[in-house]
């Protein structure tokens, strides 16, 4: 056992937190045991504490992010379809290199452990290899999916990619239904019939679905043209059984009042996206109508459209851009999104996300204000910055109670140019 003494603040719910100023924190075997005031714990666990200087929160959860576009982050701005075209799809085809491939996962892994994110849902490149070694080099917890990219793609993407269904059991098999995502790039880079099989394929299995939905304006017309059988965009997914509970959905920004009503009969999740969505200038996503009608959702960086692999930075952009729209986001909501919300999207809600005792002991330890403030006033002030700073922000981070990135700063990974 090890028992940990610092300031706690842990997720409740999306209206409430618990903040202990003098916590204790009892992890055995990789789980947290007691989570409490520090003399109550360790008046029933009289362990000598490692003492922690700063506010332990639960490690962050990074529901939507391109592994292999890590590399370029940031660094290109258009309309999300040249973007792809242009940028994104020249760069992913570099990942058949698996020297290359090993490189960037190893770095893509560290920075996001020294940022304080323990978990997530990643896409990689249509490669099967790279999505091999993608999962054997993770470091916490990640469900991770090769794109599928039949069709409207360069040939060589197409070339790589999976031809379902035949070709999606070596892979699930091998990286094992806890870790594997079916992953349809978006419906452009696929036939009906490939979704159909690819959604039969999961349903079959049991696997998590993750796939893009309605990001952009042009993007949802040129899906209605090129399925014109469809209701909407969403109903392209629905046809296809690709939508249920494990079906993670990115983005979400340009949906009728029929798609949401269809999306909570699903039980879908939505992985909101909003550093994204700012950086291609996509769209707001509708806050409220996500509430009115009971979606859930949680919070995501969308590397590399999104700047930043900081979940701090992704929450920073969550709360100014609703604000902004007049829509209202409090701190315990903001951390709820960015933690134990993400878990429950990965199907990890009962065993992770947060610190409450039987789950996993994740956590990240970020610094303390010299003054008097209220939780909510630190919190507040803990997202501002640049994304680097954000980036560095994390004292350290530990993953079932052991440390994986501790104290010394340093730079994020310098993005390689592509060729």
């Amino acid at each position: 056992m090890t028992l940990f003494r610092a300031a706690i603040l842990n997720s409740i719910d999306a209206r409430s937190w618990r903040f202990l100023d003098d916590g204790g924190l009892l992890v055995e075997d990789g789980v947290v045991r007691a989570l409490g005031c520090f003399d109550d714990v360790v008046k029933n666990y009289p362990w000598e504490p490692v003492t922690l200087d700063g506010v332990i929160l639960p490690g962050f959860a990074d529901i939507h992010i391109h592994w292999v576009q890590h590399a370029v982050r940031g660094r290109y701005a258009q309309a999300l379809l040249p973007w792809l075209a242009t940028h994104i799809w020249p760069e992913e085809a570099r990942y058949g290199d698996t020297v290359l491939a090993q490189k960037r996962a190893d770095e893509f892994y560290a920075d996001c452990l020294a940022a304080g994110t323990v978990m997530g849902m990643s896409y990689s490149s249509p490669h099967p290899q790279a999505t091999h070694i993608a999962h054997a080099a993770r470091r916490g917890d990640w469900i991770t999916g090769n794109v599928v990219m039949t069709t409207n793609a360069p040939a060589e993407l197409v070339a790589a990619s999976v031809k379902p269904p035949a070709d999606l059991a070596p892979l699930s098999d091998a990286i094992g239904r806890m870790h594997y995502a079916i992953t349809p790039r978006f419906a452009l880079n696929c036939t009906a019939d490939d979704l159909a099989a690819l959604g039969a394929y999961a349903r079959h299995q049991g696997l998590a679905v993750q796939t893009h939905l309605a990001e952009s304006v042009t993007e949802v017309r040129e899906v209605e043209r090129l399925f014109p059988q469809a209701l909407d965009y969403t109903d392209v997914y629905d046809r296809a059984g690709l939508l249920g509970p494990r079906t993670v959905l990115g983005h979400c920004l340009h949906l009728s009042p029929r798609e949401w009503s269809c999306l909570k009969a699903r039980g879908c999740w939505i992985a909101h996206c909003p550093s994204s969505n700012e950086a291609l200038d996509s769209g707001r996503f509708d806050l409220d109508c996500a509430r009115r009608h009971q979606v859930p959702f949680a919070l995501a960086s969308d590397v590399g459209a999104g700047p930043s692999h900081s979940m701090l930075h992704v929450m920073q952009r969550f709360r100014r851009q609703h604000e902004a729209a007049g829509v209202r986001v409090d701190p315990e909501e903001i951390l709820f999104r960015a933690t134990l919300a993400g878990a429950r999207a990965m199907g990890r809600g009962a065993v992770a996300g947060s610190l409450d005792p039987g789950r996993r002991a994740d956590f990240v330890l970020m610094p303390r204000s010299a003054r008097p403030q209220s939780p909510q006033a630190w919190f507040e002030d803990l997202l501002e910055g640049s994304p680097t700073e954000l980036e560095q922000r994390p004292l350290g981070t530990w993953i079932a109670g052991h440390p994986v990135f501790m104290g010394a700063r340093r730079e994020p990974s310098e993005p390689d140019r592509p060729c």
